[in-house]
C-alpha cells in the first residue's frame, strides 16, 4: 500500500462529522434533514473504507498465513482501536454510569456487545466497534481464502449486497432477551445490535474487499465517473430505500480516491480542515455521543446549543487524538 492517502483520511472526517450531526441535530427543512437524518448509513461507509484499505494493505502478506503475520495484524488493530476505546469505558464507569456491572464491563472491554442484549453497552456507538473487531478477527482468514481460491470480486460484491438485503428480515439474535432500554430504530437498515449488526458489517466488508480487487475502470474522462457517483450518492439520500446502495457507491468513490487521478472531490477531501477532521475522526466518533448523552444546555437556542456541543466534542477529540491515539500503544509492532 502507498503512504497515507489524505483524501481517504479526509473522507473519514466527513463521515464522522455526518454521524455527529445525525446524533445531535434535527432540522425541519426536508432538504437538510434528508441528508442529516441518513447519517446512520455513514457507519457503513466506515466499514467499507476499512475493508478496502485492509485488503490493499495486506493482499501481499496474507497470501500465505503465518502466525507472525496474523499476530502482528491483531496487535496493530488493537493499537488502533483499543486505547481511546478503553479510556472511554473507564470514563463512563467512573463518571457517568449509574450502576455499572461486572458483566457489562467484561462485555464492553471484550468488544462483545454484538452478541449480547444492547442494555449492556456503555455507549450506543460501541456496537460498530464490536462488529468491526469481530471482522478484524476474521479478516486474515477471509483475505487468505479470497486470494487462495481466487474468489471473484463480483461474487464478493453480490454477496455483500445479498447480506445487506436480508438483514432487515432476520429475527433478532443475541443473548439475554430482557426488555430493551435502547429504542429500536425505525430507519431502514439502521440495525445496531445483535448478530444482525455483525451481518451488516460483514456485508460492507464484502463490498469493500470486492471493490479493492476489482480491475479499475478505464475511462477517458474518469472524473465524470466519480462526479456521477457523488451526485447519485446525494440523490439517494432523498429516497427511502435508495440508501441500500450507499455502501456500493461509497466503495466506488473510495476506489477513485485511492487512485492517483485528480478530481475536485479529492482536492476537497485533502483540504486542511477536512484532513484535520479525518485525523480526529475515531476519537470524535466515540466522544461525541458521550457528550450528547449528558444533555448539556449552554444556550436556549436548540441549534446553537448543538453546534456548540459539536464544537466541544471536536476539541475533546483533538486532545484525545494527541494524548491517546498518538501516544498510547499497547503492543510494540
Amino acid at each position: 500500500m502507498r503512504n497515507e492517502i489524505k483524501s481517504l483520511t479526509g473522507l473519514r472526517g466527513i463521515v464522522a462529522l455526518w454521524v455527529t450531526f445525525f446524533h445531535f441535530t434535527y432540522f425541519k427543512s426536508f432538504w437538510i434533514q434528508s441528508v442529516i437524518g441518513k447519517g446512520y448509513v455513514a457507519v457503513d461507509i466506515f466499514f467499507v473504507l476499512s475493508a478496502f484499505l485492509l485488503a490493499v494493505s495486506y493482499s501481499g502478506k496474507f497470501q500465505h498465513l503465518t502466525f507472525f503475520n496474523v499476530r502482528t495484524f491483531y496487535k496493530k488493530r488493537i493499537n488502533r482501536i483499543y486505547p481511546v476505546y478503553f479510556f472511554s469505558i473507564v470514563f463512563i464507569i467512573l463518571f457517568i454510569a449509574k450502576d455499572p456491572s461486572w458483566p457489562g464491563f467484561l462485555i464492553n472491554a471484550g468488544l462483545l456487545q454484538c452478541f449480547f442484549n444492547p442494555n449492556y453497552s456503555f455507549n450506543e456507538v460501541y456496537w460498530s466497534l464490536s462488529t468491526e473487531w469481530i471482522c478484524y478477527v476474521m479478516f486474515p482468514f477471509i483475505l487468505w481464502a479470497v486470494l487462495r481460491y481466487k474468489i471473484n470480486s463480483w461474487m464478493l460484491i453480490v454477496s455483500g449486497l445479498f447480506l445487506r438485503g436480508v438483514i432487515s428480515h432476520l429475527p433478532d439474535m443475541y443473548f439475554d432477551h430482557s426488555p430493551l432500554t435502547i429504542n429500536r430504530s425505525s430507519q431502514y437498515l439502521d440495525i445496531v445490535f445483535g448478530v444482525n449488526s455483525l451481518v451488516r458489517t460483514v456485508s460492507s466488508y464484502c463490498i469493500g474487499i470486492g471493490i479493492a480487487f476489482l480491475p479499475e475502470i478505464k475511462m477517458k474522462k474518469s472524473n465524470f465517473y466519480v462526479y456521477g457517483a457523488v451526485i447519485l450518492f446525494l440523490a439517494l439520500l432523498y429516497t427511502g430505500r435508495g440508501i441500500f446502495f450507499i455502501p456500493l457507491l461509497s466503495a466506488m468513490i473510495i476506489k477513485h480516491l485511492y487512485s492517483e487521478k485528480e478530481s475536485l472531490v479529492k482536492k476537497f477531501l485533502e483540504t486542511k480542515v477536512v484532513y484535520f477532521l479525518g485525523n480526529i475522526s475515531y476519537s470524535l466518533y466515540i466522544i461525541h455521543y458521550i457528550v450528547k448523552k449528558q444533555n448539556i444546555v449552554i444556550v436556549d437556542s436548540y441549534h446553537i446549543n448543538n453546534f456548540l456541543l459539536i464544537g466541544f466534542s471536536i476539541v475533546l477529540s483533538y486532545f484525545s487524538y494527541l494524548l491517546i491515539e498518538k501516544k498510547v500503544k499497547i503492543f510494540k509492532t
